[in-house]
């Protein structure tokens, strides 16, 4: 397990990242004198219950590459305070333990799939990196007040979905082949999230490239921390503005798409579907200058006489 530690207190305190299980929901027994139809009833919907169950709620690992718990300090303490990050070679991936002082504590958990840990400066708003490969990824917060005493023991945690997603779905038979990556960029949404509402809080004009090595991919995927704006005393989510292009190996850009006014809704997937390559794209081709020559001789001389 990896941590990093400013300063530890003396009272030893455990505090523990469950995966996200499931709780199973007992089911009432039907009587003796029930027809046989109505237990086959209650048997299907017992299925489709635990099926609902096994389908939201799985193992964090299974779902999250990377995982950041921060504890906050009590006010008046002077250690900062305590980040610690896990990735799922860890194999204490999911747990984590800490000292800690007796007291009310601010715990932030984030479970993640990025190439960069998120900056956790802010409890109440938690930045992820735009200068990373893996920038905003699907991501799940979970954030509270925990009264730290010598019987608390474990905490269990069960982590929610902060985000949204933007998937594009092509209905091309193929992407070109002078077509050598896929750009998005879009703003309305937020690179930054509040675990507490799970709401995004910064304004953030946010970029994803997809390299397109399979020319038959279909689907692409990008994310986002939905954001609330006010207009004329009305709170509404804002909505995204996407731009879309294609890019050569060259750099030009052969295509490009504006989507305007796209809804998002976190932990809902917006989906566009169509032909993205209508009408073909702009072709380019390398063409290169050599040989070149120049006049070293002068034509000539022009006389200019000096006046008095």
């Amino acid at each position: 397990m990896k941590q990093k530690t400013m300063r530890q207190s003396s009272a030893l305190k455990k505090t523990r990242v469950n995966s996200l299980g499931f709780m199973l929901i007992p089911l009432l027994m039907a009587s003796c004198h029930a027809r046989i139809h109505e237990i086959a009833d209650l048997l299907e919907k017992r299925d489709k219950c635990l099926d609902y169950l096994r389908k939201h709620k799985v193992d964090v690992g299974l779902v999250c590459s990377n995982l950041s718990i921060c504890i906050y300090p009590c006010e008046g303490e002077s250690f900062d305070k305590i980040q610690i990050n896990q990735t799922r070679d860890d194999p204490s991936f999911g747990t984590v333990s800490q000292n800690l002082t007796v007291g009310v504590h601010k715990i932030v958990v984030v479970a993640h799939n990025g190439d960069k840990n998120p900056t956790m400066t802010n409890p109440e708003s938690i930045a992820f990196s735009s200068n990373t490969q893996l920038k905003t990824t699907d991501t799940f917060c979970w954030a509270g007040q925990v009264n730290v005493t010598q019987a608390t023991g474990t905490v269990s945690v069960n982590l929610t979905r902060a985000t949204a997603m933007f998937r594009l779905r092509l209905s091309d038979l193929a992407i070109p082949d002078q077509v050598n990556e896929l750009q998005f960029a879009y703003k309305g949404g937020s690179a930054a999230v509040n675990p507490f509402t799970l709401e995004g809080t910064t304004k953030s004009n946010q970029k994803e490239s997809f390299v397109v090595t399979d020319h038959s991919s279909k689907v692409f995927e990008v994310f986002t921390f939905p954001r609330y704006e006010e207009k004329n005393g009305v709170r509404s989510l804002s909505q995204l503005e996407i731009t879309v292009t294609a890019i050569d190996i060259y750099g030009n850009a052969v295509k490009e798409r504006v989507l305007t006014d796209v809804p998002v809704t976190r932990n809902r997937i917006t989906e566009c579907s169509g032909e993205f390559f209508a009408g073909g794209v702009l072709e380019y081709t390398n063409i290169g200058f050599g040989g070149m020559q120049v006049e070293q001789d002068w034509a000539g001389t022009d006389p200019y006489v000096l006046g008095q």
